[in-house]
């Protein structure tokens, strides 16, 4: 508990994420990094790896952009952020929650590298508004990358929704389109990345798939398929039953699509 206070009061955290508990979140997920990080250090090389592989795609291609967007990059503990550095001119974090990594490497590279707080989902400060409309545009001229964030952007909007009394359904309806929303404005962009946890794993029992439908959707909508991996997210002693992740990578360079 004390080390999450401590991790709590270095996060510089939007308020209207904030308020939902995304603070609290991001210094749990801190301290857990800390604490785990011989278990999750082979998830960590292998979404670094896939985000260098498709950098370097989009650098060598012919509409090269000069510009990176990484959305999920607050605690910048998954980004090998120096040798995107060599792809790009500049390069922005996004984030609601900004840990003193980040902040320090923004300091570090004044001009290069900036901290930029953004709600990707659009909602957190009106959990009314439509997904779909209210997730704002990434930039065109970027090479956009959304790390490991896609099974994470419903949660607390979601929670927030149930303890209004929302319904079941209308707040499952309400997850997945924020998650649509965010997909959707990542493939009208020319060079992106996408890794995504696509299935819940136990041992000895069948995958339980969290993200239904979607590589048949990235597939068809000009995604290629990259590099997947096991995430130990719960290894065993740190819950009652142990639990993973099942990750992928996807990326698409060069190609615009809208599908609206």
């Amino acid at each position: 508990m004390i080390e999450e206070l401590f991790a709590w009061a270095r996060l510089d955290c939007l308020p209207a994420a904030q308020r939902l508990g995304l603070r609290r979140e991001a210094a749990a997920l801190a301290v857990r990094h800390r604490r785990l990080r011989t278990h999750w250090a082979g998830h960590v090389e292998q979404t670094r790896s896939a985000l260098l592989a498709s950098a370097r795609l989009a650098a060598m291609s012919p509409d090269a952009p000069r510009r990176a967007w990484i959305m999920g990059a607050g605690l910048l503990q998954d980004v090998p952020l120096q040798a995107v550095l060599e792809l790009f001119d500049t390069v922005d974090l996004v984030d609601v929650c900004f840990g003193p990594v980040a902040r320090a490497e923004a300091a570090r590279h004044p001009g290069r590298v900036r901290c930029v707080h953004q709600d990707v989902s659009g909602v957190l400060d009106d959990l009314s508004r439509d997904p779909l409309q209210a997730a704002p545009a990434m930039p065109a001229d970027a090479w956009c990358a959304s790390v490991n964030l896609l099974s994470q952007l419903p949660l607390l909007p979601c929670s927030a929704r149930l303890d209004r009394g929302d319904s079941d359904a209308g707040v499952e309806r309400y997850g997945a389109s924020i998650q649509q929303a965010h997909v959707d404005a990542l493939s009208r962009v020319p060079h992106a990345c996408l890794i995504i946890e696509y299935a819940q794993t136990r041992p000895d029992t069948p995958d339980e798939v969290l993200l239904p439908g979607l590589p048949v959707r990235l597939a068809a909508g000009g995604w290629s398929a990259g590099p997947h991996w096991h995430w130990p997210l719960n290894p065993a002693g740190e819950t009652a039953e142990p639990s993973g992740r099942a990750m992928q990578a996807w990326w698409r360079t060069g190609t615009h699509t809208d599908p609206r």
